[in-house]
């Protein structure tokens, strides 16, 4: 029942919402009773029961009402649950969260046989991605807190390259396999990486640079794969309620194949596509404009002004508290910002741009600004607007620009960055608002 219930859910976003009395029997689909029905309609009232065709909702009413009026094929006792509308996730990468999943997940192993186990599952789980990969593991969380060797790996896939990334990104551990595809050997040597040798053979442990070097040799994913990966993000997507998204950052080629699934009905989740600012994306969409079905809505781009505060590259108006003289940086020009903005507009496509620090944010919503001259419905975005000045909060309404904040920033940043105003109270900017 909770399946059906969540599938339901989705169904609220896409019919007229009518309460009905009785009248004569008509056909329907599906009925669902008995339960406490969310709608969205201007007074937010709740229904007891509704009627599904052709996979909309036609009426809602009580339970004798839409029982006394449609003859459905199915019936359904919500048995007093609560239905809701289906989610929407205002920000998401769902298509680099569907390849993630073919990965082995590594966090919070407590050995390297558990590690072995995971990433033999995994392969047993995927059986035709060209590398076995994954990630996570922590040698200091295992009783034995030394580097794992590549004996394991070798035996266990001779022929498939295999790299595992320790938890920090830093350091990873491959298979012979995959040693010799990246051209390493115990005699290589690099500026700013490592491979560990010890007796005078290669124990597959690779530092920085030398991770870099294997992993430059992972294909992009097949077909087979990135359908895969659609399909496994949908399911864990609907899952949780959520029946549509923002997916920031997407190439043709994948809104392409997005789109095909569509139509053959293989994938039905419903995908807001921002699009990368790649030359070949620009040069066809300018061409051919938006495009929009009813699954899929391909209308702006996404593009990057700064970087994150953990990495201190989010770009702020005054420096860092523990970095003398250091503001971060901007991703391009000021100039290169005003050009695509203007370029965007002319040719009917929204601008959604990250923007972490208060300086990014101040001179995206000016750019803005000066684009889109005061109110208007093109709901162009600022994504994250994570911290604003106080001074620049009002361009938000002014200009009719979205903030599209992500709440899960303000509680994964909030100690730290506490402690970073306390310490330069009189120069640090506010949080935007969550």
């Amino acid at each position: 029942m909770t399946n059906t219930l969540r599938t339901l859910a989705a169904a609220l976003l896409l019919g007229g919402m009518l309460f009905t009395g009785c009248t004569s029997t008509q056909p329907a689909d599906l009925i669902v009773y008995n339960g406490t029905v969310y709608t969205v309609n201007d007074n937010f009232d709740t229904a007891e029961a509704f009627a599904v065709k052709d996979g909309k909702i036609i009426a809602l009413g009580t339970s004798d009402e839409i029982r006394g009026k449609y003859k459905a094929t199915e019936e359904l006792n919500a048995e007093g649950k609560a239905i809701y509308p289906g989610l929407i996730d205002a920000h998401s990468h769902f298509y680099r969260y569907g390849l993630a999943l073919q990965s082995a997940d590594l966090v919070d192993t407590n050995s390297f046989s558990e590690v072995v186990r995971k990433v033999t599952q995994q392969r047993e789980q995927y059986p035709n991605t060209e590398w076995v990969t994954g990630g996570g593991w922590d040698q200091n969380d295992w009783d034995v807190k030394e580097f794992p060797t590549k004996d394991t790996l070798d035996q266990l896939f001779p022929a498939t390259p295999v790299i595992i990334t320790r938890i920090d990104g830093h350091a990873a551990l491959a298979n012979q396999k995959a040693l010799d595809l990246a051209g390493l050997t115990a005699n290589t040597k690099m500026v700013g990486g490592l491979v560990e040798v010890k007796d005078g053979k290669m124990t597959g442990i690779l530092i920085d640079n030398a991770v870099d070097r294997v992993m430059a040799k992972i294909p992009d994913a097949s077909e087979t794969e990135k359908r895969q990966a659609l399909q496994n993000a949908e399911a864990n997507v609907f899952a949780v309620g959520i029946t549509s998204l923002d997916d920031a950052g997407l190439d043709k080629s994948t809104i392409d194949l997005i789109d095909e699934m569509h139509k053959k009905d293989d994938l039905k989740i419903r995908v807001y596509a921002m699009l990368n600012p790649t030359n070949e994306n620009k040069d066809y969409y300018y061409k051919n404009g938006p495009y929009k079905t009813d699954r899929l809505n391909v209308r702006s781009f996404k593009v990057y002004a700064d970087g994150a505060l953990g990495s201190r590259g989010a770009n702020l108006i005054k420096p860092y508290h523990d970095r003398a003289g250091h503001y971060g940086f901007l991703l391009a020009s000021e100039q290169e910002f005003r050009d695509i903005a203007k370029e965007l507009n002319e040719h009917g496509f929204q601008m959604n741009t990250h923007a972490i620090g208060d300086s990014a944010n101040r001179l995206l919503l000016d750019i803005y600004g000066s684009v889109l001259g005061g109110k208007n419905d093109k709901r162009w975005r600022i994504e994250h607007s994570q911290i604003v000045n106080p001074a620049d909060m009002d361009k938000f309404g002014k200009y009719s620009i979205i903030p599209s904040v992500q709440p899960t920033h303000a509680t994964s940043d909030m100690y730290w960055l506490a402690t970073g105003w306390e310490k330069n109270a009189q120069s640090t900017p506010t949080l935007s608002r969550n």
